[in-house]
Parts: C-alpha cells; structure tokens; sequence
C-alpha cells in the first residue's frame, strides 16, 4: 500500500506541475502573438516654380490722320502675358514705361504725352483727352477679376481705385517709368495659367498737329512670386 500511496504522490504532483505549466504558458501566450506597429513619415518637398509667355509687340490700329486726328475715336492695341505659377502665395506684375513720354517719334521727334487722369496715379473710370491735346496710356484685364490690383478696380459706374468690379475698357492710367504694380494673385495658377491682358489706348485731339512718323513705346512688365 505504500509503494501504490507514494505512485499516487508522484502522479498528483506530476499533473500539478503539467497544470501550473500549462496555465503560465496561456497567461504567456497573449504576450508573445501581440502584434506590434510601428509608423514613418514619409516626406517630399515640391518648390515653387514660375514662367511667362512673351507676346508679340502690338500694332495700334487704325492710323491716326496727322492733321485731322483721332475724331474722338482712340486707336487701340493689346498684349496677353499668360503666366503660370505652383507658388501656392501666387505672383505680382508690374508694368513701367522705359521713358517719358512713353510713346516718341521714331525719327521725327515728336512724341504723344502720357495720359493724364483727373487724379495723378488714378486711373480714369472712362478713356477721355482734351481736343488740345494727343495722350497715350492704358488699362488691365486680367484673367481672374479678383487679381487686379486695386488701383484699377472700380465700383461699376462711375471711378476707380474703389469697389471689386473690373470692368472692360475702364480704368485709364498713364505708363510711368516708375513700375507700377498691374495684377496681384495670392493663389496658385491651374496649369494652364491665367491670361493677363494689357491694353493701350491713344489718341489725337482735332485740334492738334502730328509729324508723320510711326511712334512707338517700350513697356517692360516684370511677374515676380509672392
């Protein structure tokens, strides 16, 4: 009877021991299958870029009479700069004339005056010289109205440098050989870029005196990142 007592002793404190294992290997095992994550950031810096089209040098049209003038009746001409930026701050122009007066006789010497708005760096609401008098000058349009600079941004009637209109044909000013900013975006362009337009007026009262000659200015538009 001892020796089957002693038997028994042993196999109670074998399965004991089996349980005990058993139960730390489950407590364990949690432990040891836990998945464990890990993250990076991955990083790739895109810098701002710019470019411009340069367009053609602009014919006015029609003629002007020299003797007889304009008749009231501006000869006009245009320029389109179409600028594409990823500066997400977006781009300024500017635009200054290389003399004064900005558009001279090429061989005769005599010249057209610069537009002269009722209030100096004021453009004019509405296009208007003396019959005295022969004046060359222009206005903007850009692609987007809200990019127009607020000089040439009018109230829908009547004046400028007031209101968020831009109207087509409004706003008058004179080139100045002091760079006057024309167009400010604050934004990124698509990738087609936006179409900024420039147009130039001018004009020769009746009573007025003109050398033929062809007449010509030299206009320098600068686009620079915000």
């Amino acid at each position: 009877m001892t020796k089957i007592k002693k038997v028994a002793n042993t196999l109670t404190i074998s399965l004991i021991t089996s349980t005990l294992a058993l139960g730390s290997y489950v407590a364990a095992e949690p432990q040891i299958i836990k998945a464990v994550e890990d993250q990076i950031t991955i990083s790739q810096s895109v810098t701002a870029e710019i470019s411009v089209t340069s367009p053609s040098n602009v014919t006015m049209s029609p003629s002007i009479p020299g003797m007889t003038g304009s008749g009231g009746t501006p000869s006009t001409g245009s320029a389109t700069w179409t600028v594409i930026t990823s500066n997400n701050t977006g781009f300024s122009m500017t635009l200054k004339s290389s003399s004064s007066p900005s558009m001279t006789g090429e061989s005769q010497g005599s010249n057209f005056a610069d537009y002269t708005p009722a209030t100096p760096t004021v453009p004019d609401y509405s296009w208007a010289i003396a019959a005295t008098a022969a004046e060359f000058g222009y206005s903007v349009e850009p692609a987007t109205a809200a990019d127009t600079a607020t000089i040439f941004l009018d109230n829908g009637s009547s004046a400028c440098n007031t209101g968020s209109s831009q109207t087509t044909d409004k706003c008058w000013l004179n080139a100045s050989t002091t760079a006057v900013t024309i167009i400010n975006r604050t934004s990124e362009t698509s990738s087609g870029g936006e179409a900024e337009v420039v147009k130039f007026q001018v004009e020769q009262g009746a009573s007025t005196f003109k050398i033929e000659d062809t007449y010509t200015a030299t206009t320098t538009v600068t686009v620079t990142a915000n």
